[in-house]
């Protein structure tokens, strides 16, 4: 498959309209066979069916896959070494989203194993909705407060967070 083909690939999938489309293409022409790898992944993969836990994609890309409450409270993560593509199997959820710079007071060291930091705030971040009719990619310049309660009731969700390498 051409890069063109992969590009074409992810455009086909349901993105949500506020992603970074030159980050992805950006990514997509510097590591193409994991982009390739995961849109196909993401094509055939029937989410419900998908066992909790760490699942392998391929090209140094895999799937965790969780089922949670969402909560009234969280804190923000950023990753280093991976890009998320998150989407949402049941139910729905609001991320908050912020530069990585406007990220403040970190919660701890950035663990290098796991790729993640937390911050208990950030500023000027937008809200976004996630379903299951649309994904969303957080790059490692995007802070993010996943798993939040929509409307403020929590609610049941079941949600794939695919790791993609970041080059």
């Amino acid at each position: 498959m051409t890069t063109a083909d992969i590009k074409a690939l992810w455009r086909s999938l349901p993105l949500a309209a506020d992603n970074n489309l030159q980050q992805l293409d950006e990514q997509i022409e510097h590591c193409p066979q994991a982009w390739e790898k995961v849109g196909m992944w993401l094509q055939q993969t029937d989410f419900g069916q998908l066992p909790l836990g760490r699942n392998e994609i391929g090209e140094g890309a895999f799937a965790n896959v969780a089922e949670y409450e969402t909560k009234l409270q969280n804190v923000y993560e950023l990753h280093r070494r991976y890009i998320d593509v998150q989407l949402l199997a049941r139910g729905e959820e609001m991320v908050f989203v912020a530069d990585k710079e406007k990220a403040r007071e970190p919660q701890g060291d950035f663990n290098v194993e796991s790729d993640f930091i937390l911050y208990a705030e950030a500023d000027n971040a937008r809200c976004v909705r996630v379903s299951p009719t649309s994904y969303q990619l957080f790059f490692p310049t995007d802070a993010h407060m996943p798993c939040m309660a929509v409307d403020g009731k929590p609610a049941p969700v079941r949600k794939i967070c695919v790791k993609v390498p970041f080059v």
